[in-house]
């Protein structure tokens, strides 16, 4: 899947890859605070994607590197880009899974639903790779 797609759930997966994230096993409530300390995340708590206090220390940190990945995408212009200036945190954080994974990430397989989840959109959780699901041992350790 190329990363300029990514979105919502699944581009906050990728990154938390990025970051070098374990998924949590705990159960989360959907009021649940992301600890940036911690080393783990949980899907209804880590919002790198639309939160700015979960995503401004990746950009304060990769700042860089995601202004050079940007300005590959769309050249030096790139801050008067309308679809940059209408979501630009959207914009870091792919910028960002892209320094670590390149333009294309393998797809990503939710997990059966759960009756516990809000929402019916497919949680990232899950890269298929030939014919292995890598991580599924993320899966298992879940209790869906």
């Amino acid at each position: 899947m190329n990363v300029r797609r990514l979105d919502g759930r699944l581009l906050n997966f990728w990154v938390a890859k990025s970051a070098g994230l374990v998924l949590s096993t705990q159960a989360s409530s959907e009021q649940g605070r992301h600890d940036p300390e911690s080393g783990v995340w949980h899907p209804h708590s880590y919002n790198p994607a639309s939160d700015w206090s979960h995503a401004g220390a990746i950009v304060a940190e990769e700042w860089f590197f995601i202004e050079d990945k940007l300005t590959e995408w769309f050249g030096p212009h790139w801050p008067h880009t309308p679809a940059i200036a209408d979501q630009p945190l959207v914009w870091f954080m792919r910028a960002y899974v892209a320094t670590h994974f390149g333009d294309e990430v393998e797809d990503v397989y939710g997990p059966p639903a759960a009756p516990h989840l809000r929402d019916p959109e497919p949680l990232a959780a899950t890269p298929r790779i030939g014919s292995k699901l890598f991580g599924s041992s993320w899966l298992r350790q879940l209790s869906w």
